[in-house]
């Protein structure tokens, strides 16, 4: 069994949500921290399951059948290169270097952004990229695979 890390955006709640943090710790996520980027809640998971997919499934089922919607799952998503070296746990620097062709080869090539100066990555991409370069663990790639298998099974994930 392994401890997989990842974080669910939610929806239609906020900081007025009555009992907010018991509610979570019912539905089954006690191993969850909640928390807020000004008024809007995510959830922070270390899940023990066999699978990447399994941990994230079921954490999705436990706040579905608790009435919670999942806005969407962070490791399904775009980054900036400060964003990706914190899921990586890499320095920023070092990430930067990546993408900027300074050291190592083919690291993805950033998706939207160019114009404003604030280039976005798709996470899931740099997620194997880091994998398939040994510069991070391999569950990092298979939560990321995980979560954009199962974000398009869940409607208010936007992918």
């Amino acid at each position: 069994m392994n401890t997989y890390e990842f974080t669910v955006m939610l929806a239609g709640v906020d900081l007025a949500t009555e009992n907010l943090e018991d509610q979570i710790v019912e539905a089954g996520c006690d191993d969850a921290l909640l928390c807020f980027c000004g008024e809007t809640p995510y959830l922070e998971f270390a899940r023990n399951a066999d699978t990447a997919e399994t941990a994230i499934n079921t954490a999705l089922t436990e706040l579905a059948e608790a009435g919670f919607l999942a806005a969407s799952i962070q490791e399904a998503g775009y980054v900036t290169v400060t964003g990706a070296a914190a899921m990586a746990d890499i320095k920023k620097s070092t990430l930067d270097h990546y993408a900027k062709g300074r050291r190592g080869k083919g690291f993805p090539a950033p998706l939207y952004g160019l114009q404003t100066g604030t280039p976005l990555y798709w996470w899931p991409e740099i997620a194997e990229w880091l994998v398939s370069n040994n510069k991070t663990p391999s569950r990092v790639a298979e939560i990321a695979k995980a979560a954009v298998k199962l974000a398009p099974k869940h409607s208010q994930f936007r992918v």
